[in-house]
């Protein structure tokens, strides 16, 4: 059963998290890119599974990310 993801029945709750040190301010609810969730050819199992597999993924990725930005800043504090 696929809804089609849009403003009306997609909601996440609002969090105060206080004093957090970001990087980059959350984006605006204009700047989101909504994207609507269309018949898929996989069962609903396949399609759990593939979401798990995306976030892995990203995890692995966001994870590589931050090993190569700590390496990029004791390289510069080494080199000073």
């Amino acid at each position: 059963m696929n809804a089609p993801a849009d403003r009306v029945n997609v909601s996440a709750p609002s969090l105060d998290l206080g004093e957090v040190d970001r990087e980059t301010a959350p984006a605006a609810d204009d700047k989101i890119c909504w994207i609507g969730v269309s018949q898929s050819p996989y069962g609903p199992d396949h399609q759990v599974e593939l979401l798990h597999l995306q976030a892995e993924a990203d995890a692995l990725l966001l994870q590589l990310q931050t090993l190569q930005q700590q390496r990029q800043t004791s390289a510069k504090s080494l080199a000073q």
